[in-house]
């Protein structure tokens, strides 16, 4: 249609999930050692490094429920939880800005 406009939408920075290559990617980033597991201070890490602001509180909680195995480190699988409520909407705009 002439003269309409159309915005254009970032997807990482817009979008209130992730998808699961986006994810991926994410996870690739922060898994600073290349061990195939995330810990909280890789998170935190890559995070502050980029200068993301979070709350730390809120993703140490989230974090410790997403260790479904209590090992202190995330798996791939285990961070994938960061795509599903109620972490999604809190956490994933953060996690996608380490993509952009």
């Amino acid at each position: 249609m002439a003269g309409s406009f159309r915005p254009i939408r970032t997807p990482l920075l817009m979008e209130e999930h992730m998808n699961a290559t986006q994810l991926d990617q994410a996870f690739a980033v922060i898994d600073a050692d290349k061990n195939g597991f995330v810990t909280l201070a890789e998170i935190t890490s890559a995070l502050e490094g980029r200068g993301i602001p979070h709350d730390a509180g809120s993703m140490d909680t989230a974090f410790r429920k997403l260790d479904r195995d209590g090992d202190g480190r995330l798996s791939q699988a285990e961070f994938s939880g960061f795509q599903e409520e109620p972490f999604k909407s809190s956490f994933a705009p953060t996690l996608a800005k380490l993509l952009a």
